[in-house]
């Protein structure tokens, strides 16, 4: 049990550190932007909710890469590195799948309307944060 504290108290300072509340405003900016843009995609093409979403956490989730390493995980150092792109394109892949399937499978369950949609929208979005946080802050941005 002792050689637990040490890994529980490295994991509390991550948190701790101010990554956890950059990460939710820089979430939440993130969600709007994938929200707004993916009703838009909805109403404007015959895509289904999952295809605009989906073409939506693509194009947003890329351009949060950046907004991550220089402000959410923010270090001394901070710098565009090819190997964190391509693990936070890993998480991406990761959070993607989870939102994509929580949508889709709500969407087979029963077709939704705008306000539906939007509420399916945040359940896979609640989703994909989790894997998206948890991944990026010990894995990608750890240290």
């Amino acid at each position: 049990m002792a050689s637990e504290a040490p890994f529980r108290d490295e994991a509390a300072s991550k948190i701790e550190d101010g990554s956890a509340r950059r990460f939710l405003i820089a979430s939440i900016a993130a969600l709007t932007a994938d929200l707004v843009l993916t009703l838009i995609l909805r109403e404007a093409t015959s895509l289904s909710l999952a295809a605009s979403a989906a073409m939506s956490f693509v194009i947003v989730g890329a351009f949060f890469y950046f907004i991550h390493e220089f402000w959410t995980f923010r270090r001394a150092g901070s710098g565009a590195s090819a190997k964190r792109l391509v693990q936070n394109l890993s998480v991406l892949a990761a959070a993607f799948v989870s939102r994509i399937a929580t949508i889709g499978c709500l969407e087979l369950w029963h077709t939704p309307g705008i306000a539906l949609g939007a509420i399916y929208f945040l359940v896979g979005a609640g989703v994909s944060f989790s894997v998206n946080y948890l991944a990026n802050r010990f894995w990608v941005f750890q240290g």
